[in-house]
């Protein structure tokens, strides 16, 4: 009965939000989208840029489409917000959406003015190795109100080389596709790891291609599964040396 009390609430707070939007609001605002994979900090990105008052950034809305089409979702989303608002924009993985309908990469290629923020993990190890404890634990977020406090056992991993391999290779391929793709548009890259090191400094050029001021912003997520990856992985040492004097041989320093 609470979670159902709790699910019409935020569907009041939703359609209060579009009414006011709609007799306020304006369409005085530009596009972004971050391209990404998951366990990239996207979702960390996403809390930061939100944080700031002239910007409001949506999840994975094109993941799947639920019966909907691309042009429904794009135009709902891309409606009146509040005139405070400079930009506005989503995530969408390399390999969204799920479904048949992919045009939401064509309204983005047709919109040149539209900001690209890239964000990548120069560890694609790290990241695979996330993908396989969030599927193991269920955990995907952590924050520091709320730890999960989970043992080191309990998050071990073991990992398939051809697996391990098939995915480096993707997602490198990924992200070649993308600089090249976008290379003409307004376009900044940044990484998971500079995100975590100094999230000021990391986020100032987005800042800036973004057009909007400034300002140092904050979020209680906390970073997750910072043990070294001899810990994490099982079959670390099999793998060190399956991929030794490869060009994948690097993620495992």
């Amino acid at each position: 009965m609470k979670n159902k009390l709790k699910s019409i609430y935020r569907k009041y707070l939703r359609q209060k939000t579009k009414i006011k939007n709609f007799i306020f609001g304006d369409y005085n605002y530009k596009k972004f989208v971050i391209i990404s994979r998951s366990r990239t900090g996207s979702t960390l990105l996403m809390a930061l840029l939100n944080d700031h008052p002239n910007i409001i950034c949506e999840g994975e809305l094109f993941k799947v489409l639920n019966g909907k089409s691309c042009k429904t979702i794009w135009k709902t989303f891309y409606g009146k917000k509040p005139k405070k608002i400079q930009q506005v924009g989503f995530k969408l993985f390399y390999y969204h959406p799920f479904d048949e309908d992919k045009q939401v990469w064509d309204f983005i290629k047709n919109e040149k003015d539209v900001t690209i923020i890239h964000l990548v993990r120069e560890n694609m190890l790290r990241a695979f190795v996330s993908q396989k404890i969030g599927e193991k634990t269920k955990k995907w977020t952590e924050n520091i109100n709320r730890p999960h406090k989970l043992e080191l056992d309990s998050k071990k991993v073991s990992l398939d080389y051809d697996e391990c391999l098939e995915t480096f290779t993707k997602i490198s391929s990924y992200e070649s596709q993308v600089r090249k793709d976008f290379r003409d548009f307004n376009f900044v890259e940044l990484s998971y790891e500079d995100l975590n090191k100094d999230k000021d400094n990391a986020i100032e050029p987005v800042f800036k291609a973004l057009g909007v001021p400034y300002k140092k912003v904050k979020t209680v997520m906390k970073k997750q599964n910072s043990e070294h990856l001899h810990d994490l992985i099982q079959n670390y040492n099999e793998l060190l040396n399956k991929f030794k004097d490869t060009e994948w041989e690097y993620l495992f320093k």
